[in-house]
């Protein structure tokens, strides 16, 4: 009788773990996407999709299950998962990653009418339309793109580089 309470006690809990599977807070860290990659509503490919991050962008994991990846958005969307196989960790280099990031970020004008994307890419969505000529506040580049910020309160986004000219520090 002992063997058998013992081996239904490992099957309950190898079920318990099928269908309530815990959750493992990862440190908050930066890692790079490795191929163009599904952003899922939840942690499985039975979830369903909710963007494309491209290749090659940083993105801000917040926690893990299993082989997903809970990444949190820095432009207002809604946190999501990626397989963990489509990232991977890096670190930042100290000081002279910050020193290039500050030489991109300034003031900056449109040369042509232009689209702000939710995403650094053209697959993302567009939050609406800049007239040429408008000046913006550019934080940071990502890739051949630039991270947007209003000073108004406007909704962050990404423009394409060619699009604009720096006018200012």
């Amino acid at each position: 009788m002992k063997g058998r309470t013992m081996i239904t006690l490992l099957l309950a809990i190898a079920l318990s773990r099928l269908f309530f599977p815990e959750t493992v807070a990862a440190d908050e860290a930066l890692y790079v996407t490795t191929a163009n990659v599904r952003v899922r509503k939840g942690p499985g490919t039975h979830h369903p999709i909710v963007a494309t991050i491209p290749k090659d962008v940083r993105v801000h994991v917040v926690g893990r299950e299993r082989d997903w990846l809970k990444v949190e958005s820095r432009h207002g969307n809604r946190p999501g998962y990626i397989h963990s196989r489509y990232a991977r960790p890096i670190a930042l280099a100290p000081a002279k990653s910050a020193r290039s990031e500050s030489r991109v970020a300034g003031l900056y004008r449109t040369v042509v009418d232009v689209d702000l994307r939710e995403g650094p890419g053209a697959q993302h969505r567009i939050i609406y339309k800049i007239p040429a000529g408008t000046r913006i506040n550019v934080v940071r580049a990502e890739g051949g793109w630039l991270r947007v910020e209003s000073k108004r309160g406007n909704r962050p986004g990404y423009l394409e580089k060619g699009s604009v000219e720096r006018v200012g520090p």
